[in-house]
């Protein structure tokens, strides 16, 4: 037997447009788990108000608006996503960790599946944003401390193509006030992003020497990879380091504290270099997960470390939460 009418309408008409509306949504929430839970959301009350669709053609940017206005309703109530770097100052490596941040401001990295919507893969010639910069991790942090309708205005004009006077309508407002918004979106972005979004694209021979070194324990190789002010972002912990020797001094730290054996798998993350770290103890056992990291290179050295303590979000990433204890 066939699916009922009703279901196979969502299935031909609502579900081919989860991943981007998914995506559009993690853009502006800056968290993977909830921007899959208000993508469900949205795709259900559209499937809803079928009926009051416009026209045929216009199912996607119909969904995109649905979306933006549960987006904007979600951030009326909470507090703003960023990056420790972003919030305070530089930790002492001496001082020792102090209580994480709650999950309701933690950044999240997403898998690079989500990235591959087919309206997206050949931007036109206005987009102020390149693909690869749009899901990158400093632009998507950047976005988190805008206000919510600067937010959604950079991202239909300057990421989806959108035309100021859709855009406008869709945030019901003037197109005045739509460039308004984008200029000062556009201001802040470049402000407190600008050196990131500058940062090269993954280095396979740097990502596999990165690897060897974690696992190796060698911290003196380690340090040869760094730039010279690399920072070190630990979420959802508030302490980073800024510097390759503040870096190094925390990390013979860890290492002396906390004795672990390291296996890394190379992950697709935000379009950018990244790997998912497992730990097992010195004395033998599995590997459990623990952390992915997301790397920010240039130059051939390493300029930024985001450590996700998110053993959670392994599976969103096709990996298993466990790996067993293979020695030679």
């Amino acid at each position: 037997m066939g699916a009922p009418p009703a279901e196979q309408e969502f299935h031909t008409q609502i579900e081919p447009h989860r991943r981007a509306i998914t995506l559009h949504c993690y853009r502006m929430l800056g968290a993977l788990q909830e921007a899959e839970e208000i993508a469900q959301d949205s795709l259900l009350r559209a499937w809803q108000r079928l009926d009051q669709r416009r026209a045929p053609g216009s199912t996607r940017a119909w969904l995109y608006k649905i979306a933006t206005n549960a987006c904007l309703d979600v951030l009326k109530v909470r507090r703003r996503r960023a990056l420790p770097h972003l919030l305070g100052l530089a930790a002492s490596p001496t001082a020792g960790l102090g209580t994480p941040l709650p999950d309701s401001v933690r950044i999240e990295p997403a898998p690079d599946a989500l990235f591959d919507v087919a309206d997206e893969a050949a931007p036109g010639p206005d987009h102020r944003v390149s693909l690869r910069e749009s899901v990158g991790l400093a632009f998507i942090t950047a976005l988190q401390l805008l206000s919510p309708k600067q937010r959604a205005a950079l991202l239909l004009v300057d990421v989806l193509d959108w035309r100021p006077e859709d855009t406008a309508s869709l945030l019901d407002t003037t197109v005045a006030s739509v460039n308004s918004l984008l200029q000062r979106a556009r201001k802040n972005v470049e402000s407190r992003a600008g050196d990131d979004l500058a940062s090269g694209p993954a280095d396979d021979a740097l990502l596999r020497r990165y690897i060897a070194t974690w696992e190796s324990g060698d911290l003196d190789a380690f340090a040869e990879l760094l730039a010279e002010d690399a920072r070190l972002v630990m979420p959802p912990q508030a302490e980073w380091y800024d510097g390759r020797a503040a870096i190094c001094q925390f990390l013979a730290h860890i290492m002396a504290t906390r004795p672990y054996r390291y296996r890394l798998v190379p992950v697709a993350a935000n379009r950018q270099a990244a790997v998912a770290v497992y730990t097992a103890p010195r004395t033998g056992g599995e590997f459990r997960a623990a952390a992915i990291h997301v790397i920010a290179m240039r130059d051939g050295r390493v300029t930024q470390m985001t450590r996700f303590a998110a053993p959670h979000l392994f599976p969103r990433f096709g990996l298993p939460t466990q790996l067993p204890d293979v020695r030679p």
